[in-house]
């Protein structure tokens, strides 16, 4: 595994880790920051995108009905 998969792989927990919006925020910025710095592909980026979405998804509908 190359240096470049195993940080992809870090970012795919990191995001599963995080517990509010603010670090899932946090997170895909330095996400975003990574993947240009180290010119990554579409489909490179593709598996921590992902995990993004869903972590976004399950962080939004785990918010409070009096919130809205």
């Amino acid at each position: 595994m190359t240096k470049i998969e195993e940080k992809i792989q870090w970012y795919e927990r990191k995001f599963r880790n995080c517990e509010t919006m603010t670090d899932l925020v946090i997170a895909m910025s330095s996400w975003q920051n990574f993947a240009r710095s180290n010119g990554l592909s579409e489909d490179q980026r593709r598996p921590v995108d992902q995990v993004y979405l869903e972590m976004e998804s399950k962080l939004i509908t785990g918010l409070s009905q009096s919130l809205w």
